[in-house]
């Protein structure tokens, strides 16, 4: 069993992974940007800003931020959408447990006990699969073992079709959730856009650096804050790209599992 006590960990650990890796994002951001602000100054030092300011420079900023706001804008919507897939989960193996449980007020004398604690048991391993503990093979093969518990639950009913069709419902509604996960997790939003992206900001700040300013001071300000912003916008849009990388020790921005984790908790405490 997935004790408690490793659910609660994990819930308070969250947080301050999250905390920590955040401060390294921005340790290495500074640090990137830190770089190209020396390769300015190296170039400025050898003379080597042979590009004039022109308004087509201008065109590539423009186009470089446009292209960053629809990166951001999809990546956005579909994080939106992902932070309500652990409510409707917890929600979809709650019911289910529920509506085992009444089972016995609606046939006395059966006894569906072995669903619901094959249920639990699938539950804890959705939380497990989703912190890369297991695979998703592996998970799917408990989902067919919880499956077949389930229905051999419903077959203890001798009334209520209705509630027959319920569990059968809420089974599925919780694989169709699980495969939503697994696609979110492994498909990235346009790959050729990422590429394109990162393009722009190569081609930008290497433009940035070879262009002719007669101050330095004021060219390296500049340089820096717009290299810091590009670099931090695309590496926060590409961590946002997987809401579910709980396992990943690199992602920062996850969606909460906190209400999937007080599910799971309230389902071993009613086991």
């Amino acid at each position: 069993m997935f004790a408690l006590a490793n659910l609660e960990r994990f819930g308070a650990n969250r947080l301050r992974k999250a905390r920590i890796q955040r401060i390294k994002l921005l340790m290495r951001v500074f640090a990137l940007v830190a770089l190209i602000a020396a390769a300015k100054v190296l170039a400025h030092q050898l003379g080597w800003e042979v590009i004039q300011l022109n308004p087509l420079f201008t065109t590539l900023v423009a186009s470089t931020v446009f292209l960053m706001g629809f990166l951001l804008n999809g990546v956005l919507a579909d994080y939106k959408e992902s932070e309500k897939i652990p409510g409707e989960l917890a929600t979809g193996l709650e019911v289910l447990s529920l509506e085992i449980q009444a089972i016995s007020m609606q046939s006395p004398g059966t006894d569906a006990n072995f669903a619901i604690a094959e249920l639990t048991s699938f539950a804890e391993n959705i939380i497990k699969w989703l912190l890369n503990r297991v695979t998703t093979a592996m998970l799917m093969e408990h989902f067919y073992r919880c499956h077949r518990e389930v229905v051999k639950a419903s077959l203890l009913l001798k009334t209520d079709p209705p509630l027959k069709a319920r569990l059968l419902g809420e089974i599925a509604t919780i694989l169709k959730l699980i495969n939503r996960i697994e696609t979110i997790r492994e498909t990235s939003f346009v790959k050729l856009v990422y590429w394109l992206a990162y393009a722009a900001i190569g081609l930008l700040c290497g433009g940035l650096i070879f262009m002719a300013n007669t101050r330095l001071h004021e060219a390296v300000f500049f340089i820096a804050v717009i290299s810091l912003m590009m670099i931090f916008l695309i590496s926060l849009i590409s961590d946002l790209d997987n809401p579910f990388g709980h396992g990943d020790a690199m992602s920062i921005e996850d969606v909460s599992l906190d209400v999937l984790n007080s599910a799971v908790k309230r389902m071993q405490t009613d086991q």
